[in-house]
């Protein structure tokens, strides 16, 4: 469901008709299924979020065939675009409020983390009232079947260090745009808009230390190199009341 194109402007090639997902384990297969179709659900009683319908299941063929939404691209390529493609101040910090907003509906409905909440596995679209979130497979570092069952926070955390760090070494410059930290304060103030009172900094400095510790993202080029800075404070991510 991701795109290598750097603008927000649909594409003229022809738009196909579903988006297909093949599986080589079955319990894989199954869990995706399972977190598709409560997320899905939980999107229709939603404000802020949208999930891609299922429109089939082949358990022989261990293969999902989601809904395909032309015109939505992925988040990275708004981050990784030296100027946002094109967004203003105001268009991007109300993008990320809005992703805190449906991220936090998303826990609140499904009792579930995305678990890989990847800013590739999220969609976006110029002027749109809501996010898409795809790819509800379990990641490959994830060592436990249950693993959406852990704490929210671990879902605020990985999106906090992608948006912070996650660029490859030749655009590693544009993590350091000062417009960051105000759209990752953004992110957490939609999440906690209900009750900003509840934000723990240590919960989210512990989950970060946690994925940096045992995932890919600390053995990373822009991890390693970008945690020496000041990049991955968390001090001014504390909501106001």
């Amino acid at each position: 469901m991701s795109t290598s194109s750097e603008s927000l402007s649909p594409s003229p090639a022809a738009e196909p008709s579903c988006f297909s997902k093949r599986f080589t384990e079955e319990w894989m297969f199954r869990a995706t299924l399972w977190n598709s179709l409560r997320a899905w659900a939980a999107a229709q009683r939603s404000s802020w979020l949208r999930v891609p319908r299922v429109l089939q299941a082949d358990a022989r063929e261990l293969r999902i065939d989601y809904e395909f939404l032309p015109g939505w691209f992925p988040l990275h390529t708004v981050l990784r675009h030296r100027t946002f493609a094109g967004l203003s101040g105001a268009e991007l910090v109300g993008l990320f409020w809005m992703l805190g907003a449906a991220l936090e509906e998303f826990h609140r409905r499904t009792h579930r983390i995305h678990g890989d909440f990847d800013f590739d596995n999220i969609l976006v679209k110029r002027g749109a009232d809501r996010v898409v979130f795809v790819d509800f497979t379990p990641p490959e570092y994830s060592a436990f079947r249950r693993y959406n069952q852990a704490s929210p926070y671990r879902d605020i955390a990985s999106l906090v260090i992608f948006v912070r760090a996650k660029y490859p070494p030749q655009l590693i410059y544009l993590a350091f745009r000062p417009q960051l930290r105000k759209l990752a304060r953004s992110f957490v103030e939609g999440y906690f808009r209900n009750a900003p009172a509840e934000f723990d900094r240590c919960m989210l400095e512990h989950h970060m230390n946690e994925l940096l510790q045992n995932t890919y993202l600390g053995r990373s080029f822009s991890a390693r190199y970008l945690r020496r800075s000041r990049l991955f404070r968390t001090d001014d991510l504390t909501p106001e009341p």
